[in-house]
This record gives C-alpha cells, sequence and structure tokens, in this order.
C-alpha cells in the first residue's frame, strides 16, 4: 500500500496539469432567433454593432475619474483636440483647451465629488468605424458652501483614434429630499 500512494499522488498531479490550450464555449441567448424584423421606426445611427476593445472604456473612465478627483487638465489628456459635448441646456464644439477653460470652474465649484457607476459598455460599430462607451453612472457633489446634490447620468462617449472626440450626456435628476 505503501508503494502505491506515490504513484496515485504521481497520477493525480499529472492528470491535474494540462499543458494544452483550453477553449472556452461563447455561451449566446438561445431563446433568439435569427429572424428578420420590421421595425416601427428607422434608426437615426446603426443598429449593427459589435462589443468594443474594453481599451476605449479604460480611456473613458480614467479621463473621468481624473475629473472627479479634481484634476481637470489630466482628465482632457485624453481629449481629441477637436470635441464636441452635448448635455441637457448645454452645447460645446470647438476645440479641447476652450472646454476646459469653461470645466475648470465648474469642477472648482464642488468641495468634493464622486461618480459610482453602475456600468458600462463599449460597442463597435463596424460600418461607421465608431467606438462608443456607455456609461451609467451616480455623480454626487458638495459645493463650497456645503449643499450636497447628486444626478443618474448615462455617458455616450465616441473615442476617435484613442481620443474623446464627442460626449453625449443625459441626466435624470432626484426629486429634492423631503424636509
Amino acid at each position: 500500500m505503501k508503494h502505491f500512494l506515490p504513484l496515485i499522488f504521481l497520477c493525480v498531479v499529472i492528470a491535474s496539469c494540462n499543458n494544452g490550450t483550453q477553449t472556452s464555449e461563447t455561451k449566446t441567448d438561445t431563446t433568439a432567433k435569427k429572424e428578420t424584423y420590421t421595425y416601427p421606426f428607422t434608426a437615426k445611427y446603426s443598429l449593427n454593432w459589435q462589443p468594443g476593445d474594453e481599451k476605449n472604456a479604460v480611456l473613458a473612465l480614467t479621463s473621468f475619474k481624473k475629473y472627479i478627483d479634481g484634476d481637470v487638465k489630466g482628465s482632457f489628456d485624453y481629449f481629441a483636440d477637436s470635441i464636441e459635448f452635448i448635455a441637457d441646456k448645454f452645447y460645446f464644439k470647438g476645440k479641447k483647451d476652450s472646454l476646459m477653460a469653461m470645466m475648470i470652474p465648474m469642477r472648482a465649484a464642488a468641495a468634493t465629488m464622486s461618480l459610482e457607476p453602475d456600468t458600462w459598455l463599449t460597442a463597435y460599430y463596424p460600418d461607421k468605424g465608431d467606438t462608443w462607451v456607455t456609461v451609467w453612472s451616480l455623480q454626487k457633489w458638495t459645493d463650497k458652501k456645503g449643499k450636497a446634490d447628486s444626478v443618474y447620468l448615462v455617458d455616450d462617449i465616441l473615442i476617435k483614434n484613442g481620443k474623446i472626440a464627442q460626449i453625449d450626456e443625459k441626466q435624470r435628476e432626484f426629486p429634492p429630499a423631503k424636509k
């Protein structure tokens, strides 16, 4: 019996070592059928998308993190020279330096700021050659007078040539707290 234990141990070790490559099976929604649909509306943008390179999500989130942390200039390192920023009651199209000059005092008005992403999605549109990163998040801040506020954001960020070329931000304000 003593002679068999090392042999069994050796067999277990050899069997557990797998030097070959492992393949993982892609799981898909098996209930989805390949059908042609007639939509009641025509999409303004492409419906042909696929998962995009996650390095673009890292780029967008890093820029956001620098802004939240108060490093506005650092956050603009990730922007293209020309930028379009669309938000509620706000539109800017021009040079990133001009937008940064507007954003520095806006960020300086907050004593503290945080961003809590729910999730993000990176999508590549092969027929357009565009990569979009969509971030769903809760942004909170306290101004210099101590007033706290928050907003729920959906940011669609267009990445072109490794830089942020457009931000299209939608927001949902929360009802005021009951007194």
